[in-house]
């Protein structure tokens, strides 16, 4: 996945995560409310508020029920990505075994850097070769 994509990923999973919560959030404080106002009723209206309050409840178990099927859905992802990060990881490090250690490659760059200068200082843009073979010369002309 490449990173714009992996962020706007991110930012939609967060994004309905937070409305999901809002709306979880915004359902108990009016459940809350109706409690409260079928507590200072009395007679007829307070059961039918109480019947009210019980269908509330009964969407809000509901909404819960939903949002703990996507949480497990999440988590399942996550165990997911983490297999993947593992194998990952794994083959990273097979590839790094492959590879000459980093002192030694970063001397054999400097090296051939250097040899790539000097011959570009002297007007030959070839290859590595010529440039070793330029190099060469411009050594013996200066050490005679």
């Amino acid at each position: 996945m490449a990173t714009a994509e992996g962020r706007g990923f991110r930012r939609q999973m967060a994004s309905k995560l937070r409305e999901f919560e809002g709306q979880l959030l915004k359902l108990e404080g009016e459940i809350l409310i109706l409690r409260s106002k079928a507590d200072r009723l009395t007679g007829e209206a307070q059961a039918k508020l109480a019947e009210l309050v019980a269908q509330a409840e009964r969407e809000a178990a509901a909404l819960q029920r939903v949002g703990q099927t996507a949480l497990e859905g999440l988590g399942r992802a996550v165990d997911a990505g983490q297999g993947a990060l593992a194998q990952v990881k794994a083959r990273l490090q097979e590839a790094e075994a492959l590879l000459p250690p980093m002192a030694e490659r970063g001397r054999s760059v400097l090296r051939r850097a250097t040899i790539e200068a000097k011959a570009v200082r002297h007007g030959v843009k070839v290859g590595l070769r010529v440039a070793r073979r330029v190099a060469k010369r411009t050594r013996a002309g200066r050490d005679a």
